[in-house]
């Protein structure tokens, strides 16, 4: 088993809680993303990531649950259109100016 991962397993098979390094960059990925939804859908995750956390439901109850919290996630995440013809334009800047600074050379 890999020392990086997510969840490390002690010998006695009990599951560690992950570094705090990890823990604090989390939290500001999600404050990152929930700054960047509009309130009605914060509201939305909110919600649904409260209903993970209690569990109390069915398990097929919580995976329609999950897969919208995910859903959520996941548009956010998503670079839009004009921000993958930047990423696009940008990439290719940086490959001609590489190859102008190896012929400088």
């Amino acid at each position: 088993m890999k020392p990086n991962e997510d969840r490390a397993i002690s010998e006695a098979g009990k599951i560690l809680e992950p570094p705090l390094e990890q823990l604090q960059q989390s939290h500001q990925l999600l404050e990152a993303l929930v700054a960047a939804l509009p309130p009605h859908t914060r509201k939305e995750l909110a919600s649904l990531l409260q209903t993970l956390a209690a569990g109390d439901t069915s398990s097929k109850s919580l995976d329609s649950v999950h897969q919208k919290a995910l859903q959520i996630v996941s548009n956010i995440c998503k670079p839009t259109g004009s921000q993958e013809d930047a990423n696009q334009e940008s990439g290719k800047g940086n490959t001609e100016r590489r190859q102008g600074d190896r012929r400088q050379k």
